[in-house]
């Protein structure tokens, strides 16, 4: 039995709607994230619009328009979901920019020219959608990468459909036929909702585990790594100096007489003592070293492909540029300084709990000295580390 046109308009409706109420129902377990809300309205509107085209092709009415100037509706909500995904505006006005213009073209010089019309501006709506998806690229999410495949071909099927309107290969009434050049848009459309709404909803999973461990790895006051996400990402480091057989040093630091200042100056004071070390630690380190807080007042660094020489001066710098910078912390004295224990392996050869052991024997010598100074491991350290920590 040979597939009609109407037929297959009721499926393009049915699908849409199917996509679209997924998209609401999961909108409606987490409301603050609106692209599925969008999304969602955006199927559906355009199921409404695909039901039109049927109507008109059916009862011979010209409600048709009505349904052309909805389905670009449909890519301008699309294309501002897409924008909201990545945090970015898509003004109301861009939105209904696009339907209104194709409204306009119907009114003004005839509804033989909505068709085309809104074939062109949905055309560039969907080719903002796929480069705004693009764009946002850096996030790493793998879902990502299937919508901006999807809007690309969508985009492609709507330039099909303008070349076939144009040429005047689609049929003389009204409608396209479903065996023209354009037909290739009924059964592209299908895909492109069912598609998109599996993967939006992939994404929105994706982002969501991806924040859950990054806070996992995150320290709340500082915005730095803390303990477990250090561990994670230094060993990484550490097995690529290993395999390419190149130095890396381990500073380990802690703020001398931490928690007299936290008694005498309050907690208000400490936390600053401590955000105030992290922004000029971060300043002095390069982009491929890794800094954490590993409790307390205590972080460590480690410094991939450095020696123990330029490991320490750049220790040096961050000591005195935090003891100069916190002599004076929201208007009370404070004069806070910090110590610094190094380590370092020629060839990344020893393991990281080795060296941050190694580096941790340094501190304490730096401690019980004086504090305020940097010191370097001189030995390996024990297997089992015996340090008492001086606060």
């Amino acid at each position: 039995m040979p597939l009609d046109l109407p037929t297959l308009l009721v499926m393009q409706s049915f699908a849409l709607a199917c996509a679209g109420a997924v998209l609401i129902a999961a909108w409606s377990q987490n409301r603050t994230i609106k692209p599925l809300a969008l999304w969602g309205i955006a199927h559906i509107l355009a199921a409404g619009g695909f039901v039109s085209l049927m109507l008109g092709l059916v009862l011979h009415q010209e409600v048709w328009v009505l349904g052309v100037t909805l389905l670009v509706l449909q890519a301008s909500l699309v294309w501002k979901a897409a924008r909201t995904i990545d945090s970015k505006r898509g003004p109301i006005a861009v939105v209904v920019l696009g339907p209104l213009v194709v409204g306009l073209v119907g009114v003004v010089l005839g509804v033989q020219y909505a068709p085309a019309a809104s074939l062109i501006v949905s055309t560039v709506y969907t080719i903002a959608t796929a480069t705004s998806l693009w764009l946002g690229r850096k996030d790493h999410l793998v879902a990502r990468w299937p919508l901006v495949f999807l809007s690309a071909v969508h985009a492609v099927a709507l330039m099909i459909g303008i070349y076939s309107t144009l040429s005047g290969s689609t049929g003389q009434d009204g409608l396209p036929r479903l065996a023209s050049l354009f037909g290739v848009i009924y059964f592209e459309t299908i895909v492109f909702a069912l598609g998109t709404s599996v993967f939006i909803l992939a994404l929105i999973k994706e982002r969501s585990e991806a924040i859950g461990m990054k806070a996992a790895r995150i320290d709340p006051l500082t915005g730095v790594l803390n303990r477990g996400g250090f561990m994670e990402r230094a060993e990484r480091v550490m097995e690529r100096c290993r395999r390419n057989g190149s130095p890396v040093s381990v500073m380990v630091f802690d703020l001398d007489r931490f928690k007299a200042i936290n008694d005498s100056q309050g907690h208000g004071v400490g936390d600053t003592v401590i955000r105030t070390f992290c922004e000029i630690a971060a300043v002095a380190l390069r982009p491929s070293d890794v800094f954490g807080r590993m409790g307390g007042e205590e972080f460590a660094v480690t410094l991939p492909g450095s020696s123990i020489e330029a490991a320490q001066a750049r220790a040096e710098r961050i000591r005195l540029s935090f003891a100069d910078s916190c002599r004076f912390v929201s208007g009370h004295r404070v004069e806070a300084t910090v110590c610094c224990g190094i380590s370092a392996s020629l060839e990344a050869e020893e393991t990281l709990v080795s060296l941050l052991e190694e580096a941790d024997k340094a501190l304490y010598v730096a401690k019980t000295g004086g504090r305020n100074r940097v010191m370097r491991a001189s030995q390996p350290a024990p297997v089992a580390s015996t340090v008492i920590r001086v606060a």
